[in-house]
């Protein structure tokens, strides 16, 4: 069995506003994060593809938890996911994301929404995607979670 291992963020701007990534056109939401490099922390992934995603540098706060699930349908075989997420605070101006080939041809798009916005577009989703909705009930836990740390 495979363990694919990732480093995620909830990312709040100086609006108060979190980033979500839109994936093909409101078929889910995810918020930004991906997998941990050879040689790299947890904390240098999130702060990477913050950067990458998000467009922004982050200054890494409390950890939110973790999550596993897996995935039967992986071209790796059976796979495990297992995530680790953060709370961070958006620093400095924005710059132009830098989605991969993979991200670009499943039209993901940076969002900045409110907490209340981002958790009811999570509700919404009605996917039927398997893997998708793994993802969505996922970082929408990461999201409840870090509502709760932001009070």
């Amino acid at each position: 069995m495979n363990i694919k291992r990732a480093a995620r963020t909830v990312i709040v701007d100086e609006n108060n506003l979190i980033a979500l990534i839109d994936v093909r056109n409101g078929e889910y939401y995810k918020i930004p994060g991906g997998g941990i490099e050879e040689g790299e922390t947890e904390i240098e992934a999130a702060m990477r593809e913050a950067s990458e995603e998000a467009g922004c540098e982050i200054v890494i706060g409390p950890k939110i938890g973790e999550n596993e699930f897996l995935d039967n349908n992986s071209e790796y075989g059976e796979t495990v996911h297992h995530s680790v997420c953060f709370l961070a605070k958006k620093v400095g101006e924005s710059k132009k994301t830098s989605f991969n080939e993979w991200e670009k041809s499943n039209n993901m798009k940076l969002i900045w929404v409110t907490v209340p916005q981002a958790l009811k577009l999570f509700e919404n989703v009605s996917t039927t995607d398997e893997f998708a909705s793994k993802i969505n009930e996922r970082d929408y836990n990461f999201v409840l979670k870090a509502k709760e740390l932001l009070k």
